[in-house]
């Protein structure tokens, strides 16, 4: 396999995930209300967005002009720029796994422990994980992170968010309580 090809083959998987993603949004049954978006279009978008991407890196790394070195970005290009410090970073694929394993854990427990309470152990345990030990700045990261979702989620894009099970439940009835005045 070539280089460049090797270089795509990640963007390609998640190419291949997204179709499946969405075709299974596809498979979401409910009835539509005139006037209001269905439960699938913001899953839709992200999966758009998520298959774009995707897709952009994928022509960028088949399109690069030597197989054995990736192209430079535009800022890089126009400024004649020095080789990426990102190369010269040592790679990690125990973080890697250990994100991936975070992220499932996640999606298992969030409707155990509701949004609001899983996206912040979520957004403090990424942080950890990746190595940031700065205590103030996760756990403030994490709190402004977490009522900044919950606002746009629950305030400005109306998504229905899993409240949890007792007595978890309850971390979700106070920020709600603290959205009732906006």
């Amino acid at each position: 396999m070539t280089t460049r090809l090797q270089a795509a083959v990640p963007y390609l998987i998640c190419l291949a995930a997204a179709a499946v993603l969405w075709w299974l949004t596809g498979q979401i049954t409910f009835d539509a209300r005139p006037g209001q978006i269905g439960p699938t279009f913001w899953p839709r978008v992200a999966i758009g967005l998520m298959a774009a991407a995707a897709a952009v890196e994928a022509v960028r790394k088949l399109a690069a002009l030597a197989p054995d070195r990736e192209t430079k970005g535009i800022g890089e290009a126009l400024e004649g720029g020095e080789e990426d410090d990102e190369a010269d970073a040592p790679r990690v694929p125990a973080l890697l796994y250990a994100g991936m394993a975070l992220t499932l854990a996640y999606a298992v427990l969030v409707t155990t422990l509701g949004f609001v309470l899983a996206t912040f152990l979520y957004l403090a345990a990424f942080m950890y994980l990746g190595r940031f030990r700065d205590h103030a700045v996760v756990w403030t990261t994490a709190v402004l992170g977490t009522l900044l979702f919950a606002l746009v989620f629950l305030k400005i894009v109306y998504v229905s968010l899993p409240r949890g099970t007792a007595p978890f439940d309850a971390v979700t009835e106070f920020v709600l309580g603290l959205f009732r005045f906006i």
